[in-house]
Formats: C-alpha cells, structure tokens, sequence
C-alpha cells in the first residue's frame, strides 16, 4: 500500500511538472514572418497600383496583376527582387515593404 502510495505521489509530481513546461501560447513560427511579409506585399503594390504610382512599364505584362488586383505568388516576389530599390512615392519598395510587414495587419495604404 505505501509503494502505491509513492508511486501515486510521483506520477501526480510528473504530470504538474510537465503540466508546467507546456504553454498555452503558440510558439513563433518562421512561416508566421513569411506569410505576414507576403500579406504586407500585396497590400503594398496594391495601394501604390491603386494610386497610379508605378509606371506602366513596371506593370507591363505581369502575370500577379490581374484587372488591377494584385495576386501574391512566386512572380511578384521576383518582380519585387528586381524592384526592391526602386523609388515609389519617396521610399523605396523594399521600405514600403519593411514598414507594412512592421505594422501587419494594421497597416494601410496612406496614399
């Protein structure tokens, strides 16, 4: 009786001990990152779409934009590799990007 006791006691020790390592929190997920820059992206070039303020010849061809609605996918982030310098409204693309991923999914296009 005093060994299942013990035993008892452990097991019930074990289970608050582990209870205790577990949160309820999620843990960060790199994918977390990737999907909110993504999302930023979108919203980015569509606000900057939606304004006029990428030339047509940037625009030309695109395959993400489709009736002026901007459509994540592998194309649009090459296009933003070889845009990432370029100036849109007094900011590069790469800092209207930094800015909206900073402030996702509260950022808005303040044009």
């Amino acid at each position: 009786m005093r060994a299942l006791k013990a035993g008892t006691v452990v097991l019930l020790f074990m289970a608050f001990a582990l209870s205790a390592c577990t949160r309820d929190e999620e843990p960060h997920r790199p994918d977390d990152e990737v999907q909110r820059r993504d999302q930023a992206l979108v919203a980015v070039v569509q606000c900057l779409v939606d304004h006029d303020r990428i030339p047509d010849a940037h625009l030309r061809d695109q395959p993400w934009l489709v009736r002026d609605k901007v459509r994540g996918s592998a194309e649009l982030v090459e296009w933003l590799s070889s845009h990432r310098d370029t100036v849109y409204e007094g900011k590069t693309l790469q800092a209207w990007e930094d800015e909206a991923t900073a402030g996702w999914p509260g950022w808005r296009c303040p044009l």
